[in-house]
């Protein structure tokens, strides 16, 4: 029998590629639009981004310059937010602290989106010892929560900010590899997967073309509200003592700084966790939003 070469079967293959990209794509952003808690979270979020990296013109003065004629004064009209105790600016740290606190969030959750996303799938497509392996790991770590599995990591690696942020992405890995491996399961008995292997496709083709996209939806709805976990885990790592150090203007340092003058400087820890608090339910909020719209049994 002559032998078919696979390009034969390339039309036929593109015309099984799923096509759910394009409706995440436009479907979403219609329904974005029309959510008006998304979009008030969206311009929330994007004015806080632009004031980390505007921080040099929004800062009225130097994060670190001292002020010792006004150490621990109360809010007023040169000092909007008042002064720290060593007579710091808080409204200018509290400005950086935007640039750090968000920074070392987003880097920590790229950790878990790449390496989660990759054993999650992984271990869906290929299965067997493979998956018996990677989940049984995943099932150990998940045993402890993930904030002490932040810990155990950072007293190993050292105190430092770049070692926190590696904490908080590793030890949210076995949360978000579960959740991608779980919805693989699903795609991987799919028609169209099975059609794709029968004609030849190679596994990174499936992957990339048919497993990638239909997952993409969980990805960027658990991607969103691990943001908000990573700022309260990098914020609480800082608190104390195992991420930041002085004078990093980072929002759980000045929470950490702040607490001993709860009652005699209210200001110094108020401000921060105003910060992190409406920052986190911006991006929970937001969460919730894509979640609605990619549930199937949505009535939006």
């Amino acid at each position: 029998m002559a032998k078919v070469k696979l390009e034969t079967f390339k039309p036929i293959q593109a015309r099984i590629t799923h096509k759910y990209p394009i409706k995440i794509k436009s479907d979403t952003l219609k329904k974005l639009a029309k959510d008006k808690r998304a979009f008030v979270c969206i311009i929330f979020l994007f004015i806080v981004v632009l004031i980390g990296i505007f921080a040099p013109i929004l800062a009225p003065f130097d994060p670190e310059k001292q002020f010792y004629e006004s150490i621990l004064q109360a809010p007023n009209k040169e000092h909007l937010l008042g002064t720290d105790a060593i007579g710091r600016d808080v409204l200018s740290r509290l400005i950086y602290g935007v640039r750090v606190t968000i920074s070392v969030s987003l880097l920590a959750v790229s950790i878990t989106f790449f390496i989660g996303t990759f054993l999650g799938l992984v271990s869906a497509y290929v299965g067997g010892w493979v998956d018996n392996v990677l989940m049984r790991i995943m099932d150990i770590l998940l045993a402890l929560p993930s904030i002490i599995l932040a810990l155990a990591i950072v007293a190993i690696l050292g105190p430092s900010l770049t070692n926190a942020m590696i904490a908080v992405g590793v030890a949210s890995i076995p949360g978000f590899s579960r959740l991608i491996r779980g919805t693989a399961l699903s795609i991987k008995s799919s028609e169209f997967v099975e059609a794709s292997r029968s004609i030849g496709s190679s596994h990174s083709w499936i992957l990339r073309r048919q497993f990638l996209p239909n997952v993409a939806g969980v990805l960027l709805v658990y991607t969103t509200l691990f943001i908000g976990v990573a700022i309260l885990d990098t914020a609480a790592l800082s608190f104390i003592g195992l991420g930041a150090q002085p004078p990093t203007p980072e929002w759980g340092t000045m929470l950490a700084e702040g607490k001993n003058y709860m009652y005699d400087a209210w200001w110094l820890a108020t401000f921060p966790g105003i910060a992190i608090t409406m920052v986190v339910f911006a991006v929970n909020f937001l969460g919730d939003a894509l979640r609605d719209i990619f549930d199937p049994k949505s009535s939006r």
